[in-house]
């Protein structure tokens, strides 16, 4: 098996878990782009003004976005399956950092009156502020050393093996 300096848990979220999550959702918006970005806020309007506020430069975004999505998912699972405890920590300080600016996008996007109510959330304000508040949680508790160290798991074998 590969070798990763995160422990077990935390490998499956950030090393399988997400990058799965996130080219899910890279599919989801690829195959109906405006869906994806009529979603973003609920309840946003009839299908017709929808399709006519998907201008140009609407479109341009909603497809830049979902190529970082899947600009992400690789880069996910090379971080949390490296083998060097300083990249895996930048990567989980760096991402845990953008999860808040993905929450407060979300929250610019559908105001108060929505953003701290979710029985108006539809699955996609649920993803954007649940998911990402939860996996910053756990990258957090992860950076913390709660479901146990980020080390070089080779080197603290080699030495168990040479005492």
């Amino acid at each position: 098996m590969a070798r990763s300096t995160l422990p077990t848990f935390p490998l499956v979220v950030f090393g399988i878990i997400e990058p799965v999550l996130l080219v899910w959702a890279y599919i989801v918006g690829m195959r109906d782009p405006l869906a994806y970005f009529a979603n973003q806020v609920p309840g946003s309007g009839d299908p017709s003004a929808r399709a006519a506020a998907f201008s140009p430069e609407a479109v341009g975004v909603t497809l830049q976005l979902l190529n970082v999505l899947l600009l992400l998912a690789p880069l996910a699972v090379v971080c949390s399956f490296s083998r060097d405890p300083a990249t895996v920590k930048g990567y989980l300080a760096a991402v845990a950092l953008a999860d808040y600016g993905h929450i407060y996008a979300t929250y610019r996007s559908v105001g108060d009156d929505v953003f701290f109510n979710p029985s108006q959330w539809n699955d996609m304000v649920g993803a954007n502020v649940g998911v990402s508040a939860v996996l910053n949680v756990l990258r957090l508790l992860t950076l913390f050393g709660a479901f146990g160290p980020v080390v070089a798991r080779d080197a603290g074998e080699r030495k168990r093996k040479d005492n």
